[in-house]
């Protein structure tokens, strides 16, 4: 199966404009990332869009019958609410992602994160430094200030801010529509597709992750999901 690896969009938005909003909120609460197992040192979040609105939710798992809506923090930022304004297609969650100086995303994946799923995530550096290292399959991607990068996080992925300065990112998670396709479809643009072949990709730890985070979520597909990692694992 092909898939797409990453894609940069071609959007480059006012680093500076997004700087000064995003400066006033660091008096604001962040909340702590909720998957500690996944990071040393601090990474936090403040959200922008979530279900109901909600100022102190940045879970983005699935729960049944969701409502996204701006959060207060969005409402104080109209340079962001206009960036937004761009992406034509279903926002889920927005949040702003602070990696602090020093702090490491270790190795994981996110499962069925991609556009073939019918979900993109999108990045948008606000601030960060050249010693700022993002992998993807063992790919360092540079990721610059103002650009829009859709990466693929079902795929093994990785940060290490070894920098002096907290990297933060506007991160956008939406639901893909004719519009991200059309984008998708264009040429001019930084892409990578490679060949992928679904979980039998995933080892047996990343399997058991997946059915805990698919229990977690305790719907009637993520459950069927688990059910069917299981009988993998069995084989």
């Amino acid at each position: 199966m092909l898939i797409f690896k990453y894609l940069r969009l071609p959007f480059q938005f006012d680093a500076n404009l997004l700087q000064e909003e995003v400066i006033q909120l660091l008096s604001r609460p962040w909340r702590k990332h909720y998957q500690k197992l996944h990071y040393e040192g601090e990474w936090s979040a403040i959200p922008l869009r979530s279900p109901g609105g909600n100022a102190d939710d940045i879970f983005i798992a699935v729960r049944e019958g969701m409502d996204y809506s701006d959060t207060e923090f969005l409402q104080d930022c109209p340079y962001l609410q206009s960036v937004l304004q761009v992406f034509k297609c279903p926002l889920k969650t927005v949040r702003l992602m602070k990696l602090n100086a020093g702090a490491v995303i270790k190795e994981h994946r996110d499962i069925d994160l991609s556009f073939e799923k019918g979900e993109i995530r999108l990045h948008i550096p606000i601030i960060t430094h050249s010693e700022v290292e993002f992998f993807l399959e063992e790919e360092r991607i540079p990721l610059h200030e103002g650009e829009c990068w859709y990466l693929n996080f079902n795929l093994l992925h990785r940060v290490s801010n070894k920098s002096d300065i907290d990297r933060i990112h506007l991160v956008i998670d939406a639901d893909v529509n004719d519009w991200v396709k059309d984008i998708f479809a264009l040429e001019a643009i930084d892409k990578k597709e490679i060949e992928y072949n679904s979980t039998s990709n995933y080892d047996a730890d990343t399997k058991k992750f997946m059915i805990l985070r698919f229990r977690e979520m305790n719907t009637e597909t993520s459950n069927r999901l688990a059910d069917k990692l299981e009988k993998e694992l069995d084989t």
